[in-house]
């Protein structure tokens, strides 16, 4: 993470003045040295004091000036070397912690500040001054992830930066966006798109799949964004493809989106195969721009117009054999 130049030049100032209290606002450190040049070692029976201790200090020294120079990065390698020839240092610990914070490694930063916090005395916490403010910062800045696997050994990658391998436990991250990479030889990689809550935690269980019973499936839709089902299932979107790890076998493949009609393909996948897929969609038609509805519908018109007209028009009187007059008697019907 870039820090604006200012903010870094000002914290670098800030653990100064903390690291070393005898410098005030008024007073700058090469005003410092011009009057309070560094005192010569003590001297021992070979005339020159060069224990571990005198040793680290001057390594802090040097790692306080690279902080102010904003060189934090060479500012870590000098307190680095310090503790390890003073580790009774508690106070390195801090300046290491800031560096890791000016750095952009939120996670190193938090750890190294709750080590300090376990480790200094009252008087050592006093002297930094605001380190719940700090906390805070840091923890808001970082997320905790745990992550199950199916199979061990495999390489984790977050951010392209490898994080351990598989089983992997809690760990914690920078906070944000993420791509997590999973790899391990005889099997599909992993990959997915991650969002590491600040100040939160996220679980993760992954299966992988070797490549001696499946196949990787990358599934594209034109137009994009649609929803991608396998054998009726839903397993993700075409934004851009779907990278899918099936079974050897066939399988069919379905996309769905708004406005358009369902498509459907059958697809086969040999073990250890990789293939593209693309599935056209066609917008839906409506009812009434198909041709065989104005058809159907021209039909019932003119059936319905026809019985109209039938049923409305009047019919003359059937005409018999026998004359008017002549009945005399009535009927009879004879079985």
């Amino acid at each position: 993470m870039t820090v604006p130049q200012r903010y870094r030049r000002c914290a670098g100032l800030a653990l100064a003045l903390s690291i070393h209290p005898a410098i005030t606002f008024a007073e700058t450190p090469k005003q410092r040295l011009r009057q309070e040049p560094p005192s010569e070692p003590a001297s021992t029976a070979s005339g020159v004091d060069d224990s571990p201790t005198t040793r680290a200090r001057a390594l802090r020294d040097q790692g306080n000036q690279a902080m102010l120079d904003m060189r934090y990065v060479d500012a870590l390698s000098f307190y680095g070397q310090a503790r390890s020839l003073d580790p009774a240092d508690v106070g390195v610990l801090y300046s290491i912690a800031r560096a890791h914070q000016l750095l952009g490694e939120f996670p190193e930063a938090l750890s190294l500040l709750e080590e300090f916090e376990r480790r200094a005395t009252p008087e050592a916490k006093a002297k930094v001054g605001g380190l719940q403010q700090l906390f805070l910062d840091l923890r808001s800045r970082v997320a905790t992830l745990e992550l199950h696997c199916s199979q061990p050994g495999a390489r984790v990658l977050l951010r392209d930066k490898v994080i351990g391998t598989t089983p992997l436990r809690t760990i914690r991250l920078p906070a944000g966006a993420a791509t997590l990479q999973l790899e391990l030889d005889g099997f599909f990689p992993v990959r997915r798109e991650l969002v590491l809550p600040a100040g939160g935690s996220l679980e993760l269980d992954i299966t992988m799949h070797a490549r001696s019973h499946s196949g990787l499936l990358m599934v594209g839709t034109h137009p994009g964004g649609a929803r991608v089902l396998v054998d009726g299932r839903q397993v993700g979107t075409s934004s851009p493809r779907a990278e899918l790890i099936l079974p050897a076998g066939t399988h069919r493949i379905s996309a769905q989106r708004e406005g358009y009609d369902e498509a459907s393909v059958p697809v086969v996948l040999t073990a250890g195969s990789t293939r593209e897929l693309t599935v056209q969609l066609e917008r839906t038609v409506p009812l009434t721009s198909r041709w065989w509805f104005w058809t159907g519908a021209a039909l019932v018109v003119a059936g319905g117009a026809a019985a109209t007209y039938a049923l409305m028009s009047e019919r003359p009187a059937d005409h018999g054999s026998l004359p008017p007059g002549q009945v005399s008697a009535p009927l009879q019907a004879r079985f």
